[in-house]
């Protein structure tokens, strides 16, 4: 059974929904349901899992408090919980975080949609799509989806489109399906520091950022920084690589976007000049002490 927990909607189902649709699901009988009443359902539902060899797929769950009732306790019942973001409390649960593609997996699963006889002629162009996808599940089934329903189109005319960045989110859209919609789920969730953060560390140069540049970006101290930088990780919008912290590409487009739309153009302006002024003094610091006998300056300077 596969049930869409509508995590990001307003008001997703409770955990007593969940269960009661499972039981409706395996025909429990209503009047069985009612006699049991509201403080007895959990152990009508998980009386009917552990009799049963069975697997439920919960997909898109918001938070720990809606799923853990109803996981399966004892016998062979098996539970799948798919989330936007990590879901620490569960415990005798495996974890398993899903990244982007490999640039073979990304080739293969766009092959797939297209027809490998497509894929092997334009087989160059198919992989700059993927690359320019940035290998996310997500912008290849919408780029797969408009090569499939576009015969008529080169992949190379789509390779073209996405060639320049500032287009990525306007190109990725296949009928009402787009990837800058999957981000607005995740983003309007956001704490008022989350948001910030999150739009600003868009204007920082290189591939990642450290918790000392997100301070300065929120005006905050490090241990509040810390803190939002951990909201983001769970909330799947920023990846961690040890210390650092990583913004995908089209995460890092769509939230220059929010940042040109929320602060304005010259709130925008504002930022990433008051990161350029800040640089040239943290290098300065870390030439300085480098020199005086420290450890190398990129070992002990959060430059960004």
């Amino acid at each position: 059974m596969v049930m869409d927990l509508r995590g990001m909607d307003e008001d997703p189902p409770s955990a007593a929904d969940i269960m009661l649709s499972v039981l409706k699901e395996f025909r429990v009988a209503d009047t069985e349901i009612a006699e049991a009443g509201a403080a007895g359902r959990a152990a009508l539902y998980q009386g009917l899992l552990g009799d049963r060899r069975c697997l439920l797929v919960f997909d898109n769950a918001r938070d720990e408090s809606r799923i853990a009732p109803s996981l399966p306790r004892r016998g062979r019942g098996m539970c799948v919980v798919t989330s936007r973001k990590a879901l620490t409390g569960p415990r005798d649960v495996r974890r398993m975080g899903l990244g982007v593609l490999s640039a073979e997996e990304a080739f293969a699963f766009l092959g797939g949609m297209i027809g490998q006889e497509r894929a092997r002629r334009e087989a160059a162009a198919l992989g700059e799509v993927a690359l320019r996808c940035g290998y996310l599940p997500l912008a290849l089934r919408i780029a797969g989806s408009r090569l499939a329903t576009r015969t008529g189109w080169s992949v190379r005319r789509l390779a073209d489109r996405l060639a320049v960045d500032k287009r990525w989110l306007d190109v990725l859209v296949a009928g009402d399906r787009r990837v800058s919609a999957a981000f607005d789920l995740s983003y309007r969730r956001l704490t008022p520091d989350a948001a910030r953060l999150f739009r600003r560390l868009s204007v920082v140069p290189g591939p990642d950022a450290g918790a000392a540049c997100a301070a300065h970006l929120l005006g905050r101290d490090l241990s509040c920084a810390e803190g939002v930088l951990g909201e983001l990780v769970e909330a799947g919008l920023l990846d961690v690589v040890g210390d650092r912290f990583r913004l995908h590409a089209l995460l890092r487009l769509y939230a220059r976007n929010r940042l040109e739309a929320v602060e304005g153009e010259a709130g925008a302006e504002r930022v990433r000049a008051g990161l350029s002024r800040r640089l040239p003094d943290t290098t300065a610091a870390g030439r300085w002490f480098a020199a005086s006998g420290g450890v190398p300056a990129s070992a002990c300077i959060d430059v960004c």
